[in-house]
C-alpha cells in the first residue's frame, strides 16, 4: 500500500468518524433540554477549551494545506501532496477529537456514578 493509498484510507475513515460523531451529537441535542447540555458543558469546560485550543491548531493546518496548494505546479512537482494529506489527516483527527470530548460532555452521565 503506498502511502497515498494509505492517506485517502484514513481520510475515508475520519471522514466517516466524523460523520458518526457528529450524528451522535445531534441525537443527544435533540433529546436532552438545553439547560441540562449547558450545567453539562459547564462541568466539562476545562477539557472542551484544551480540545478547542488543539482545533484552533488543526485550522492552522487546514489553512497551510490551502497555501501549499496555491503555490501551483511547482509545488506539486516536489512532491507536496504527502505533505498536504498529512495536514489534512491532522485537520480531520484534530475535529473528531473536540467533537468526541463535546459527545462525552453532554452525554448521559453512568449511573453508577449517580
Amino acid at each position: 500500500m503506498s502511502s497515498s493509498e494509505l492517506l485517502d484510507f484514513l481520510d475515508l475513515v475520519l471522514r466517516l468518524c466524523i460523520f458518526l460523531m457528529a450524528l451522535m451529537i445531534s441525537s443527544l441535542l435533540v433529546r436532552i433540554d438545553a439547560d441540562v447540555i449547558r450545567s453539562r458543558i459547564y462541568v466539562s469546560f476545562r477539557k472542551l477549551k484544551g480540545a478547542f485550543v488543539l482545533l484552533t491548531v488543526g485550522f492552522m493546518f487546514y489553512l497551510a494545506e490551502i497555501f501549499i496548494d496555491l503555490s501551483g505546479p511547482v509545488a506539486s512537482a516536489s512532491g507536496n501532496d504527502l505533505l498536504t494529506g498529512v495536514l489534512s489527516i491532522t485537520f480531520q483527527a484534530l475535529v473528531l477529537f473536540f467533537l468526541y470530548h463535546l459527545y462525552v460532555a453532554i452525554r448521559v452521565p453512568d449511573r453508577r456514578i449517580l
